[in-house]
C-alpha cells in the first residue's frame, strides 16, 4: 500500500440470520466497509483471531448462536484483552441489556428495530472513532500471546468433542 492509497474500514458480522447478515453486509459495502462475516460464534472466533489486526469494527447479533452478547462482548474486552476494535451489538431492546454491554466495554448498542441503516450509521461512527484513537501511521502491535491463547482456549471450548474411531459416539 503506498501513500495514496486510502485503505477501506473492516468489520466483521456476527449473526445467526443469513439475511441479516446480506443486508447489514450490503449496507456497510455501500458506506465503503470491505464485510467479513459469520453465523456462529465459534466461527466468528476463529474470524476474529486471523483478522484481528486488520479490523476496525467488530458487529455482533445480541443472540449469536454459541454465545450471547453480554459473554461475547467479555470475551473480547475482558478475557481477550481487546480495547482498540470498535464493538458493537445489535439487540431487541432489551430492557437493562444495553446498559449492561455498554458497561462491558461495548461501543455501541443498536436496536434491530430501528432498522439496517441505522445499524450501518452506528457502525461506520464506531469505526470512525476507533480509528481516530488508532496512531494514524502505527501499525498496531502484535497480538500478545496471552491474549491469543485465551481466545484458542475459549475457541476451543466451542469446538465439538473430537470423535475417536471405533468409539460410539
Amino acid at each position: 500500500m503506498n501513500a495514496t492509497t486510502i485503505r477501506r474500514p473492516r468489520a466483521l458480522l456476527l449473526d445467526g440470520d443469513a439475511n441479516a447478515l446480506r443486508v447489514l453486509g450490503n449496507a456497510l459495502e455501500a458506506r465503503g466497509f470491505e464485510v467479513l462475516a459469520a453465523t456462529d460464534a465459534a466461527s466468528g472466533i476463529d474470524l476474529l483471531l486471523e483478522e484481528l489486526l486488520d479490523l476496525d469494527v467488530l458487529v455482533a447479533d445480541a443472540e449469536l448462536p454459541g454465545r450471547d452478547a453480554v459473554s461475547f462482548v467479555h470475551l473480547v474486552r475482558h478475557a481477550g484483552g481487546e480495547r482498540e476494535l470498535g464493538l458493537v451489538v445489535v439487540g431487541r431492546g432489551e430492557p437493562g441489556l444495553r446498559e449492561q454491554l455498554l458497561a462491558l466495554g461495548a461501543d455501541a448498542v443498536v436496536d434491530r428495530a430501528s432498522g439496517h441503516d441505522a445499524v450501518a450509521a452506528a457502525v461506520a461512527g464506531v469505526a470512525a472513532a476507533a480509528s481516530r484513537r488508532a496512531l494514524p501511521a502505527a501499525r498496531p502491535a502484535p497480538v500478545h500471546p496471552a491474549v491469543r491463547g485465551a481466545l484458542v482456549v475459549v475457541r476451543a471450548a466451542l469446538a465439538p468433542a473430537p470423535r475417536l474411531a471405533g468409539v460410539p459416539a
